[in-house]
This record gives C-alpha cells, sequence and structure tokens, in this order.
C-alpha cells in the first residue's frame, strides 16, 4: 500500500474519530495530584464516565464517551480524595469548550470558560429572571398589607401586573431560541413552581406548568437536565393534588404516550409515573393509563413500578396467592406453601376479599394499621375476609405487629417487597389495599382508607 493510500486512511480514521468525540479541555493548577471524577445526568441516573487524577500542571481532559456524543446537558466534576471536596456543575452544549481556573479557591468570578457562551447566559436569564420575579412578589406582599379601597392599593397593583407582562415577555424571548441554557432554565424554574406566566392562584400555576412539560418541553433535553423525576413527580402532583382532574390527566398522559418516542425515555418515564402514583394510592389511575402503556409497544418488560401497568389491575383478574407458612423458625428454612385461588378468597362465606400490603415501621402502614381496628367491626359486617401480607424480612418484627390485629390471616415470605405476593399484585409501595369480588375480580386498588370504605 503506498504512503499517499496510508495518509488518506489515517485522514478518514482521525475525521471519524473527532466526530465521535466531545473534548472538555481542564485547566485547574492549585488541584494537582487530587483524583476526580465525571459524571453525566441520564433520567435520575448520575452516570460516573471518567475517573482520573489531576497531573502536576493542572492541565487534563475530560471526553465524552461516544455513545453519549453530541451530549447535551448538565455534568458533574468532582474531587473525591479531598476532605474539602469540591467540584463543579457546568452546561454542556453539545460543542468542545475549556475551563480553566488559576485561584485555589474557585468561585462564579474566578473560573472562565472559553467556548461556551452559555455558562454566562444561563447566569445573565436567571439574574434577569429573578428580579421581575422579586418585583411581582414585593408588589403581591404590597396588596396583601394593603386595603383595596387605600389610595396605595392601585399603585401596587399596576405594578403587579406589569411585572406580569415583562415576565410574559422574557419567556416569549426564551421560546424564540431555545438553546440548551433557555431549555434548563424553564426546567429549574417547574422544580421551584414557576411556569411561563406569574400568577398568585394556585391552579392557573398548576395548569400553566402542565401545560408546558405537556406540550413545550424537550423530553431529550430534561432527560439530560438533573432534573428528570422531578418534573416528572411535579406533573403527577399537579394533577392529583392541585387541579384534581383526572381526564386531564388521563389525556395529557396519552398526548405523552405519542410524543415521548425514545424507547429508553418513554419506558423511564412511565416507570416514574407509575411510583409516584402508586405512592399516592392512586392505582385506579394507573388503571386507566395501563391500557396506553401496553399498546405503545414501546416497553419490552415490566419490572419494579411498571409491573403496577400489568399485574394486579384495577378490573383485572386477581392472581393467585402465594402462602408461605414456616413451620418453627424462620431460620430452619421448614416451611409448606399453599395456593389460595383468588375466586376461591370469599370461599362461598364472604362477599368480598380485602388484601392489606404493608410493612413494618413505614409511615403510611403505621397510620393505615392504627385506623383499622376502629373499623374493623364496620369492615366485617360488610362481609368482608381480611388477608394481610408483610414485607417485613425479620420475623419477630412481623411477630410484635401481627399479633395486634383483630383478624387472623397474617402472612409474610420474610422476603420484603420483592415477595412473589407482591410482585404478582404489582405492588410498588406500601401500603396498598386490594378488594376483590368473590369471582376474584379485583375492584379497588388503593393506599387509602377513605377511598377502600368508598368501594365497599
Amino acid at each position: 500500500m503506498n504512503t499517499l493510500k496510508l495518509l488518506i486512511i489515517a485522514g478518514i480514521f482521525i475525521s471519524q474519530s473527532l466526530l465521535y468525540s466531545q473534548v472538555i479541555s481542564m485547566d485547574f493548577p492549585h488541584f494537582a495530584g487530587k483524583s476526580y471524577e465525571f459524571i453525566l445526568f441520564q433520567g435520575d441516573k448520575q452516570e460516573k464516565v471518567i475517573e482520573g487524577k489531576i497531573p502536576d500542571d493542572g492541565k487534563f481532559t475530560l471526553v465524552v464517551p461516544k455513545q453519549y456524543v453530541p451530549y447535551q446537558g448538565m455534568s458533574r466534576w468532582l474531587i473525591t480524595n479531598s476532605e474539602d471536596g469540591g467540584g463543579l456543575d457546568m452546561v454542556i452544549s453539545g460543542r468542545d469548550f475549556s475551563v480553566s481556573c488559576q485561584e485555589s479557591k474557585p468561585n462564579d468570578t474566578n473560573i472562565i470558560y472559553s467556548g461556551n457562551a452559555e455558562v454566562a447566559e444561563l447566569r445573565d436569564l436567571y439574574k434577569r429572571q429573578q428580579e421581575i420575579i422579586m418585583r411581582y412578589t414585593s408588589m403581591q406582599q404590597a396588596m396583601k398589607s394593603f386595603d383595596r379601597t387605600d389610595k396605595n392599593f392601585h399603585v401596587f397593583e399596576q405594578e403587579s401586573r406589569e411585572q406580569e407582562a415583562s415576565f410574559k415577555k422574557f419567556q416569549q424571548e426564551i421560546k424564540q431560541n431555545p438553546d440548551y441554557a433557555k431549555m434548563f432554565l424553564s426546567m429549574v424554574n417547574i422544580t421551584m413552581g414557576i411556569g411561563t406566566e406569574l400568577s398568585d392562584d394556585e391552579k392557573v400555576r398548576g395548569r400553566n406548568i402542565a401545560d408546558y412539560i405537556v406540550e413545550e418541553i424537550n423530553w431529550d433535553a430534561l432527560y439530560t437536565s438533573g432534573h428528570w423525576s422531578t418534573i416528572i413527580s411535579s406533573w403527577v402532583d399537579i394533577h392529583t393534588r392541585v387541579l384534581h382532574d383526572d381526564n386531564s390527566f388521563v389525556n395529557e398522559f396519552i398526548k405523552l404516550t405519542d410524543k415521548i418516542n425514545d424507547k429508553k425515555l418513554y419506558k423511564d418515564f412511565a416507570r416514574i409515573t407509575a411510583y409516584y402514583l402508586t405512592q399516592q394510592g392512586r392505582d385506579a389511575l394507573i388503571s386507566v393509563i395501563a391500557p396506553y402503556v401496553i399498546s405503545s409497544g414501546k416497553i419490552d418488560d415490566y419490572e419494579g413500578s411498571l409491573s403496577a401497568y400489568k399485574m394486579g389491575a384495577v378490573g383485572t383478574q386477581a392472581p393467585d396467592l402465594i402462602l408461605k407458612e414456616y413451620i418453627g423458625s424462620v431460620d430452619a428454612h421448614n416451611y409448606k406453601l399453599t395456593t389460595l385461588k383468588s375466586n376461591d378468597m370469599a370461599d362461598k362465606i364472604y362477599k368480598k376479599t380485602l388484601l392489606i400490603f404493608y410493612e413494618s415501621g413505614c409511615g403510611p402502614c403505621e397510620n393505615l394499621l392504627q385506623q383499622l381496628p376502629g373499623k374493623y367491626e364496620d369492615i366485617r359486617s360488610k362481609g368482608v375476609r381480611l388477608i394481610s401480607v408483610s414485607a417485613d424480612k425479620d420475623e419477630s418484627v412481623f411477630s410484635n405487629t401481627s399479633k395486634k390485629f383483630l383478624w387472623k390471616e397474617n402472612y409474610c415470605d420474610y422476603e420484603g417487597i420483592r415477595g412473589i405476593n407482591f410482585k404478582n399484585y404489582g405492588v410498588a409501595g406500601t401500603p396498598t389495599l386490594v378488594l376483590i369480588e368473590p369471582d376474584g375480580k379485583i375492584v379497588a386498588k388503593t393506599a387509602s382508607l377513605d377511598d377502600l370504605l368508598k368501594n365497599l
């Protein structure tokens, strides 16, 4: 092979390498000898992609692994072998850049970014926004301090409206050129309860933020922002705690199912949504959106919180209970297994069956277990069979808790929340109450005793 061909091949190789690399040049001479980690954000995970040691001259490079290139999002550089710690959160806009600091104590004034204007842009945007919000908040507080008939009240009211208009104009400016700094600022705003409009009405703010999340937010950018799960949980909370509009939630969930095309992102979105709905005892909502999740074809396995979409959903046939009864001590591993079929639970005696999934020491579980004795006779009078399934892993803990129960059917396999019955019923959090008809159909799944009593 001649020299010309070798040069051409080498040139192609170098070009391809450059295409698949993203480099941050670092210069921190006062930190020579310190070890460090470089972290990229992926959903609610912080993935450590580089470990290294700063050389004597303080100059080194952070190379974004090719599977993330071009990376656009937040990163974290951490000093790992220093009592004082230290590090830097950096916006990465998809291009190479350099960061340097010649001082022993880095701060916003002495850290210099070259080739990354978005860091300075983000600071400027945040400062401008805060000035508007501070003036608006001051006017709102002043209006609360004066009676509407006071001559100054309308002055404060007018200024408040002007700040609302200024903020709206500021948000429109951001929308016109949505580089990463502007997108990131909007995401941070949501975590603080700030949308694209200022209002002192909680429902108006909630509706505005929900609309932005569904209609405007860039989900790829959100995934690398470090605020992924916070914003998804905020969206769930807005619907369940502020707007109280289940139809709106379902419609928005359907929109997002169509909008989020990346399977990895959609799976994580569905997982976090299920997790927070389960924590709030809103399993009925999970049952409504489950068909859209399953038919999307974007999820291959339903492990963990995702199991709530397939297992133990309202309206489905309840799974059989696998009951493990130990003979003697748990340590002896001597037990017998009994299968209680869902359509035999009522056993021609009861009208319904209530399964109580709990864990000793869990705050909400303790509250539930304190409430149940006062409602026990009422529940029993309606022909309900009570069966509790514990996530305890310690024999004495389970024994001390269950011996106080007024009902006698209490079971524990000491495998925690990973136990077979928790898995089969899609129970991702405790407490969970499952109400079952004599034919084995699940009619209610909730964390709230009040909700359960309504179903009875």
